[in-house]
């Protein structure tokens, strides 16, 4: 099974974005949209037909483990977005997966965020009876700034936390005008070599190494 998830419990942290760019060089066998504002699905849905992915939309806690369940026995990924609140179906997402990764800038209100969302890990350890581990990437930051001082004075203190060396910079062009089309920046040839490509190249082989060390 491989159950990648984009999860974390603060809005506007970057998930959507990151979600599309990310999915598009992962190219899921199939995907989950758990937000409420159902953005993946929308974005996705300006893919033309022969390009799409197959994207759900559960409803319930059972719908997602029936949508989750054929994974257990696959070596297809499930990729699945969260939305940016803490809920029931959030919780089973993450207690599911193989693969959780977070996206967050550095910014007070960030940190907050992530000391909360390291708390929800905790509990959701607690319940399943087993250590969940997610991966920070840090999203829409200065491509040219290299150190976040206050989060790394943070990161030791979480228990369930731990920094990606990959990143998804702020990069307009690259990020958020390449999704008008519903595609990820890699999806396209050029898209590739761009700086953003790049990212994006580098932090979904970064994930896939993450998930072969398990």
């Amino acid at each position: 099974m491989t159950v990648i998830v984009m999860a974390h419990n603060k809005g506007g942290a970057g998930k959507t974005t990151s979600a599309v760019h990310v999915a598009g060089e992962l190219k899921p066998a199939k995907a989950l949209d758990l937000d409420t504002h159902k953005g993946l699905s929308i974005i996705h849905g300006l893919r033309p037909e022969d390009r799409q992915i197959p994207i759900s939309i559960p409803e319930t806690q059972e719908e997602l483990v029936h949508e989750i369940s054929p994974f257990k026995e696959s070596d297809e990924i499930l990729f699945i977005d969260c939305g940016g609140f803490d809920s029931d179906m959030t919780r089973t997402a993450v207690a599911f997966a193989d693969l959780i990764i977070v996206p967050a800038k550095d910014s007070l209100t960030e940190r907050i965020g992530l000391m909360s969302f390291d708390r929800v890990l905790g509990e959701i350890s607690e319940i399943i009876g087993q250590h969940v581990e997610a991966h920070l990437f840090l999203c829409k930051t200065n491509p040219n700034k290299k150190h976040y001082p206050k989060l790394e004075a943070l990161l030791p203190s979480f228990n369930h936390i731990k920094l990606m060396k990959s990143r998804l910079s702020y990069r307009t062009q690259d990020f958020e005008e390449t999704i008008e089309t519903g595609f990820g920046i890699t999806e396209s040839v050029h898209g590739r070599v761009t700086a953003g490509g790049k990212e994006v190249i580098s932090m979904v082989e970064e994930m896939l190494e993450i998930i072969r060390k398990k």
